[in-house]
């Protein structure tokens, strides 16, 4: 939640007013908090406890910035795998689109996107390498899975790039190997093939790094969003012969937005006085029909918000101020700039603004706010200007918060 609670002197001079949850569903934690000045442009903080390679390799993915998720899905040979027969290895790597919920406010939704950014494994064979490829026992590791594939693990193929020269690992059990690659978005797959009969094989889990973007940042409602994408493993990831022992791959976002309020008010006090001045007042001696003014204010930001009056002097819906023996009520009310409407879509042009905020609980633009000037309006209204005393000043203090937890 972000308030902004803006103390108005009220014055004038009457004379003077003043992990995973089960095998293939990642829950997924995330916080978007948009600038106020450049809102378009939010990024969304993955909070997510790292699992699978970047634990493993942390170094590896600190250097370029990744994060990566393992999800115990199984990919599986139910045979052999020739020699030279392609394993596309493709992954689902443009953007795609979802909806998120409000977690309190109904009907409040959000999109976001997601893509796979990079994708990991642990491969194990159901020999050992050595014997597979034909060299002794005791030949190095990494180098006879390198002697393996076509192109090796350890390098990049097509589009798809390493992590780093170190981004691959030889498990010392002679079967085992770990790996993960970069996938820009022009991937589609990341072909591999044996150089010898495989027996048999398995693709122990799936690590992926995942993007995460919100199509329109400044239009986010502080609070919660809940929502999931699940992609197929058997369609949206193609391993060829290898078979997923599970058909899909879920992950459910529960997005944190914390939007910051910007408003700057041209003055912390306002002087009320009859309109045209109080030289009427002064030498004619006519008492004025209302006192007001107006006090203007400027949004600088484009996110939703509510607003809320309080009061030193609260009276029957909006504040009082007082001379010390006798008070009169204020009206307040706010007019917004186009494009800033309300939850019904309709402007606000002197939209009464009272203690408890009613009709002014969701205020939001309709289009890309211009910067153009807000006001407050206060008045006193007529019949209580003719109970005020002569030759007195009333004060009062006004609080109206501008809060983006809506």
């Amino acid at each position: 939640m972000n308030k902004l609670l803006n103390r108005l002197v009220l014055g004038s001079a009457l004379c003077g007013f003043a992990s995973l949850a089960n095998a293939a569903v990642l829950e997924v934690q995330a916080e978007i908090r948009p600038d106020p000045l450049n809102p378009g442009s939010a990024e969304i903080i993955n909070q997510t406890p790292q699992t699978g390679y970047c634990t493993e390799y942390p170094g590896n993915c600190s250097s370029k910035g990744i994060r990566s998720n393992s999800f115990s899905i199984a990919f599986t040979s139910s045979g052999g795998i020739a020699k030279d027969h392609v394993i596309p290895f493709g992954f689902p790597t443009t953007w795609r689109r979802f909806t998120v919920q409000h977690a309190v406010i109904p009907g409040e939704t959000a999109e976001i996107e997601i893509r796979i950014a990079g994708v990991g494994t642990r491969y194990r064979l159901s020999r050992t390498v050595q014997a597979i490829v034909g060299l002794p026992a005791d030949f190095p590791v990494f180098d006879s899975h390198a002697y393996l594939w076509q192109p090796s693990w350890v390098e990049a193929t097509g589009s798809c790039r390493q992590v780093n020269d170190t981004s691959q690992g030889a498990d010392d059990n002679n079967t085992d190997f770990t790996a993960f690659w970069l996938t820009p978005q022009n991937v589609t797959t990341c072909p591999r093939s044996p150089k010898y009969n495989i027996p048999g094989m398995t693709l122990q889990r799936l690590d992926v790094h995942y993007e995460l973007r919100a199509v329109r940042p400044e239009q986010l409602i502080s609070g919660d969003y809940e929502g999931s994408y699940t992609y197929s493993t058997s369609g949206d990831f193609d391993m060829g012969v290898l078979t997923p022992n599970d058909g899909a791959m879920t992950f459910n976002l529960n997005l944190a937005v914390k939007q910051d309020v910007n408003v700057k008010m041209s003055a912390d006090s306002i002087a009320l006085a009859p309109k045209g001045g109080w030289m009427e007042w002064i030498t004619h001696g006519r008492r004025p029909e209302k006192i007001l003014g107006d006090l203007r204010f400027f949004i600088l930001t484009s996110t939703p918000f509510k607003m809320d009056l309080s009061c030193s002097q609260p009276g029957a819906g909006t504040c009082l101020i007082n001379n010390g023996t006798h008070e009169v009520p204020v009206d307040i009310s706010v007019s917004l700039p186009s494009p800033w409407v309300d939850n019904a879509d309709q402007p606000v042009a002197r939209r009464p603004l009272k203690i408890g905020g009613a009709g002014l609980e969701h205020l939001k633009p309709a289009g890309l706010p211009t910067r153009q000037p807000s006001l407050l309006h206060f008045e006193v209204q007529q019949d209580s200007v003719a109970t005020m005393h002569d030759a007195s000043s009333y004060r009062g203090i006004v609080n109206i918060t501008f809060d983006s937890d809506i």
